[in-house]
């Protein structure tokens, strides 16, 4: 099990939440951490890296004027990409491609462009990335001081993060992974699926992701989902667990700052 890294911004820290497939709960994840970390007197930008659509925006009942493909067509500039939310988050959203070609290398400087202003400007910012293994996602985790990984304790679930964190470790071996368990019924539920996924790794890939806690399942989130509202606001016991995982974080956080970009 790898430590925890150091942030290589001067400022702040970089988080890609990434997962190895969808409806793991990574969006819902990001957005209430960010919501957890601002709350607690952090800055926190999150930047939705999915330009086809952006799940971030919509749990926050959100509507940015601009976008990372707006920025990417010369439209406006990167500061003009920073949406202040009713939570006090600065929120950047990828965008609404349609066509392939949209994802171009235009769109991975825009992208550029929005993080280094963004990490030199927050204590914490957070990448949700789109599921799965694509270039965005690989973009994502080389610009973030490390991933953290959903792990759901459903077979498809951690085939796909098992295999995100192999393509990862493959090209670089000691990319910092940390681990966090969505959606577990318990306590123990919990425990045997960052143990068996932690199994898996370390028997095939020679190591396994830091884990840095677990999320209960709560119905809470479905219907904070359909309100529009981080579920945070709705669930003392979704609260407590992203206070936690906050908690385990904060070793990789500078002192809490109120700036954030204009």
């Amino acid at each position: 099990m790898a430590p925890l890294p150091t942030p290589s911004s001067p400022h702040g820290i970089v988080l890609a939440v990434v997962s190895g497939k969808g409806g793991t709960g990574k969006s819902t994840i990001a957005v209430n951490l960010a919501e957890t970390l601002a709350e607690a007197g952090r800055s926190v930008a999150l930047l939705d890296a999915d330009p086809c659509q952006s799940s971030c925006a919509t749990l926050l009942n959100e509507e940015p004027r601009a976008s990372v493909l707006a920025v990417a067509s010369g439209a406006v500039p990167a500061e003009r990409a920073f949406h202040q939310t009713a939570g006090g988050l600065s929120l950047v959203v990828g965008g609404s491609a349609t066509r392939p070609g949209d994802v171009c290398p235009a769109l991975y400087e825009a992208f550029d462009a929005v993080i280094d202003l963004a990490a030199a400007t927050h204590d914490v910012v957070l990448i949700d990335a789109p599921a799965g293994l694509d270039g965005l996602v690989r973009w994502a985790l080389d610009r973030a001081d490390a991933g953290l990984l959903v792990v759901v304790g459903e077979p498809t679930a951690v085939t796909g993060a098992y295999a995100l964190a192999k393509a990862v470790w493959h090209v670089a071996p000691t990319y910092p992974f940390l681990a966090v368990v969505n959606a577990a019924d318990t306590d123990a539920d919990a425990v045997r699926t960052a143990e068996r996924f932690a199994e898996l790794t370390t028997q095939f890939l020679g190591q396994s992701p830091s884990p840095v806690g677990w999320l209960p399942y709560d119905a809470q989130v479905r219907a904070a989902a359909r309100a529009q509202v981080p579920a945070v606001r709705r669930s003392a016991s979704l609260r407590t667990a992203f206070a936690g995982l906050a908690g385990a974080l904060a070793p990789l956080l500078p002192a809490p700052t109120t700036s954030a970009a204009a």
